[in-house]
């Protein structure tokens, strides 16, 4: 009997992060971001197309991949990856920037930022794509 519902539990567990990652999703499509959703390997990647990147690179925008737990929201998100080509203006590899990782068949430029005080239920996609902005802006003109 604690199995059944141990598992009735997870699965509505599952159904509510899952139910407020579309939501965050949806948000984000509707401020004009294209965003996939692609579940493997435990993990939830989010790619979003033409993120705007700030004057100090070689291009004006990246396709930006999120790796997300399953756990998500409680689990927070770490790091985040960009086109591989992407570079600074002047030739250089932008600041913690040096790995090239692939996923879903596509090679990666990983930034290894780590956000700090992740709070669930307080903390949110638009607020990580803040961090993910403020990020890339400080890799673009720092060593």
């Amino acid at each position: 009997m604690v199995n059944d519902i141990g598992s009735f539990l997870q699965e509505h567990l599952d159904h509510m992060v899952a139910e407020t990652l579309l939501q965050e999703v949806a948000g984000l499509r509707e401020l004009g971001h294209k965003v996939e959703i692609i579940e493997s390997d435990g993990v939830i990647n989010l790619v979003i197309e033409d993120f705007p990147l700030p004057p100090y690179y070689n291009k004006k925008s990246t396709t930006l991949l999120l790796r997300l737990p399953i756990s998500y929201p409680n689990g927070n998100p770490d790091m985040f990856w960009t086109d591989a080509d992407l570079m600074r203006l002047d030739g250089q590899v932008p600041t913690k920037a040096d790995q090239i990782e692939t996923y879903s068949g596509k090679q990666w430029r990983r930034f290894s930022w780590h956000p700090q005080g992740w709070k669930p239920g307080t903390n949110n996609l638009c607020m990580y794509l803040e961090f993910v902005s403020n990020g890339l802006n400080y890799a673009s003109k720092n060593k």
